[in-house]
């Protein structure tokens, strides 16, 4: 064999073998390539960047659906405490013989207030032959009318109760 063939031979060599690691390389990367697709529900694939992408998108339309879900859920509970503190949810019940001829304690005196101490105490007053039912306005823990001792300490029971409430609330 001449030698300029066999020196042609041995340079190609190098020369075929890079062509080879470049097709390897090529069909690597292809490959490499396929893998970073995802296969979407509706039969469609994107790369795993545009995937991430879009996911971002989302999150961020989810995280601001979110803070809008958080200020209406804040500012529902802002009016339903507001509402609340209107509502008579605090009683104060004391039960006694209001004439001393009866047993069983069967006269009563009920106060329900709310937040601010507003709102009523009843009293019934038993007797053998016939009942007396009361009712007094109360504001601020307080009634313009003359209070009985009963009346007073259902209002006691009442504004107690609250202020328990504000107490554990507190904590």
């Amino acid at each position: 064999m001449e030698p300029y063939l066999v020196a042609a031979s041995v340079a190609a060599v190098p020369g075929v073998l890079a062509l080879g690691l470049a097709v390897w390389g090529l069909l690597r990367l292809r490959r490499v390539r396929a893998a970073q697709s995802v296969l979407l529900p509706d039969g469609t694939s994107v790369t795993l960047a545009d995937r991430q992408a879009e996911l971002r998108t989302d999150l961020s339309s989810v995280e601001s659906a979110l803070a809008d879900l958080r200020s209406l859920v804040d500012a529902q509970a802002e009016t339903t405490a507001r509402e609340l503190a209107k509502s008579l949810r605090y009683q104060g019940l004391v039960r006694y013989d209001a004439y001393g001829d009866m047993g069983g304690r069967q006269s009563w005196s009920v106060a329900l207030l709310d937040d601010a101490a507003d709102g009523t105490v009843m009293s019934c007053l038993h007797a053998r032959d016939h009942a007396r039912v009361y009712m007094k306005e109360i504001s601020g823990g307080a009634s313009a009318q003359r209070l009985s001792p009963e009346e007073e300490r259902a209002i006691t029971l009442a504004t107690d109760g609250r202020d328990r409430l504000r107490k554990a609330a507190e904590e």
